[in-house]
């Protein structure tokens, strides 16, 4: 029994000699890990999230199984959308089905709980760069970037969410693709109908543009729902909508009216749309107008 009891006490030894060697090999300590993962969370210590997630930032090959391990224990959003931001700009992380649904939920709360530089106060350049937009716009170029994990759950938000960040965001990328077309079925009348809910003047900042950005990404599908909300007793509803009708028409003045009121040019990433020469000059019309026509 002593042999055993000896076996057992050089094993854990050796297991905790091997553990602190990686680390060692790793650059990191435990306690060193410990104190950054501290540093994540939201205390209201000016810059330490910045500073941490920028050290797990250069760190982030050989920390991301760490990271993703202490992303599910972690009950700080702050905390929750920095491991995000570290894990979504690494390149060999392979997202599993769990992450695929915590990046999913993560989509409708925007900037409700972290706002957009809460954590970054603003990009770097080179190797080292944080990114100043919040969770929930990265996440768009990770999932265009893992689209084969990602696509049956992104499919089945659409009839799900009640974000029309969500809605807009997923035309957007399935647009991008090639694949909206054979996909417009998903945004039935009655996914469209929440979607113009968000054209009304309901103090909701940027609602409105997500709607109208969606409805011309889809074009005649969008049609009839857009008719109706042209008959809504909401002037804002009704402009953009009528608005929104003629320019799938092509009409540059409805355009014009569009983008006076709206910021058409928005993507979830990468370049934004570059208007043509005569919209500016269109804009200019109604820049001191609020209804449409």
């Amino acid at each position: 029994m002593a042999n055993g009891r000896n076996l057992l006490i050089a094993t854990v030894s050796f297991a905790s000699i091997l553990l602190a060697a990686t680390q060692c090999a790793l650059g990191q300590s435990e306690k060193e890990i410990q104190s950054k993962l501290d540093d994540l969370l939201s205390d209201d210590i000016p810059h330490n999230c910045e500073n941490a997630t920028k050290w797990f930032f250069k760190n982030r090959e050989k920390l991301k199984a760490r990271l993703e391990e202490e992303f599910y224990k972690a009950k700080d959003s702050q905390a929750r959308d920095a491991i995000f931001h570290v894990l979504f700009n690494t390149q060999s992380f392979v997202p599993g089905a769990r992450f695929v649904a915590a990046v999913i939920a993560r989509l409708p709360q925007e900037d409700k709980f972290v706002g957009n530089g809460d954590i970054f106060k603003g990009p770097s350049e080179g190797a080292d760069r944080i990114g100043a937009d919040g969770a929930q716009w990265e996440a768009w170029k990770f999932i265009n970037d893992h689209f084969e994990v990602f696509e049956p759950k992104l499919k089945e938000q659409v009839a799900k969410t009640d974000s029309v960040l969500v809605l807009w965001a997923t035309a957007w990328l399935l647009k991008k693709r090639g694949l909206l077309q054979d996909n417009v079925a998903l945004f039935t009348p009655g996914v469209l109908a929440k979607a113009a809910a968000n054209l009304k003047d309901d103090n909701i900042d940027y609602n409105a543009s997500q709607a109208v950005r969606l409805f011309l990404l889809l074009g005649e599908a969008g049609l009839p729902t857009l008719r109706e909300t042209a008959k809504s007793s909401d002037k804002q509803a009704s402009s953009l909508a009528k608005a929104t009708i003629d320019a799938l028409g092509g009409n540059r003045k409805a355009f014009g009216y569009l983008g006076s009121k709206i910021y058409l040019e928005m993507t979830p990433f990468g370049p934004q749309a570059t208007p043509p020469a005569w919209h500016k000059a269109m804009v200019e019309l109604y820049l001191d107008r609020d209804t449409y026509p």
